[in-house]
């Protein structure tokens, strides 16, 4: 398989503190380069939710109010998000859930496609 021929492709992981719609409590990114994870680039971020972490949510994720008070807001990382994803194709577990949460926060993002695994 030429993998030179992919797009920037993306694995994403995003957590949510509980609401409806979700904010973000966590988001990480790991690109893959010619088939394969590329680390020395990888991002990931804690963020500090402007509505605090439902029970359930911490029952999934382990991510209390008190683990991310400390944290950076979604508008303080925003951009450092936006910059490592660009026009990414995105791969990741229940893709268009975390598809949609990323794109209804970062209206700059403009995301190719989606491998929903």
């Amino acid at each position: 398989m030429n993998f030179a021929t992919w797009p920037t492709l993306f694995v994403v992981d995003v957590e949510g503190n509980g609401a409806n719609p979700p904010d973000l409590v966590e988001v990480a990114a790991l690109p893959i380069r010619d088939g394969r994870p590329d680390t020395s680039t990888a991002g990931a971020w804690l963020i500090r939710p402007p509505r605090p972490v439902t029970p359930r949510a911490v029952s999934i994720h382990g991510l209390t109010n008190g683990v991310l008070a400390q944290s950076p807001t979604w508008g303080e990382i925003a951009e450092q998000v936006h910059g490592l994803l660009g026009k990414a194709w995105i791969c990741a577990h229940n893709a268009h859930t975390d598809y949609r949460v990323l794109k209804a926060l970062v209206s700059l993002i403009s995301l190719s496609d989606l491998i929903s695994l």
